[in-house]
């Protein structure tokens, strides 16, 4: 005689205080349908705390190079014409520098921006260069030098073949802002001893050069 085929019970849940009778499949379906909902309420969630966000800006930022610059009251005059020089004749004339960089700088510097020579002029062209206050391209009336002893003595020979550029250039004047100045006094004189043979010879297109580096 055959064994009648024996079922699983059916899952008991209590529902406000009742049982009720469900099958496993039911119970299955069940928990799938629970975590399905605690997928989406955790998406919901996280959507939510990624649309919260806020930002702040620090803008129009830029860089400019600062400048140096120099700028004289010679108003594109030259600041020699001599003609009929003599032996032992002596010529001062005085220019204003007027700093107008941005930074503070270093020394200016002055030197030989070069020159042309007919016969060796130079030689017995004997320079002197001042600084001070006072005096301007106009005239030197109300010059004094700042301190005793010139920024430059010797032949204009020597200042072109020595001091050519800032590296080797001469001066003290450190300006420091804006609208500060200086006043150059240049003496050239022609030497006593100059030779008969230097009649008519010349120096032209003789340039003084100011400069100044950040």
């Amino acid at each position: 005689m055959s064994k009648a085929t024996r079922f699983a019970p059916p899952t008991e849940i209590r529902i406000d205080g009742q049982e009720t009778s469900r099958s496993p499949a039911w119970a299955f379906r069940l928990a799938v349908a629970f975590a399905s909902l605690l997928l989406v309420s955790a998406l919901i969630v996280t959507t939510s705390r990624a649309a919260f966000t806020t930002t702040t800006d620090n803008t129009g930022n830029s860089f400019t190079a600062g400048s140096v610059a120099l700028v004289d009251d010679d108003l594109g005059a030259t600041r020699f014409t001599v003609t009929d020089m003599e032996p032992g004749e002596t010529i001062s004339r005085c220019i204003e520098v007027t700093y107008n960089g941005t930074v503070d700088p270093q020394v200016v510097r002055l030197y030989s921006g070069g020159f042309v020579d007919s016969g060796n002029f130079g030689d017995y062209l004997n320079v002197t260069i001042d600084e001070g206050t006072g005096g301007d391209f106009s005239t030197c009336v109300g010059f004094v030098e700042d301190d005793a002893g010139a920024e430059f003595a010797n032949t204009l020979t020597f200042l072109d073949a020595n001091h050519t550029n800032y590296g080797n250039g001469f001066g003290e004047w450190d300006p420091s802002a804006a609208g500060q100045f200086k006043t150059y006094q240049i003496t050239v004189e022609l030497d006593a001893a100059t030779p008969n043979a230097e009649q008519n010879e010349s120096v032209t297109a003789l340039t003084f050069t100011w400069e100044v580096q950040s």
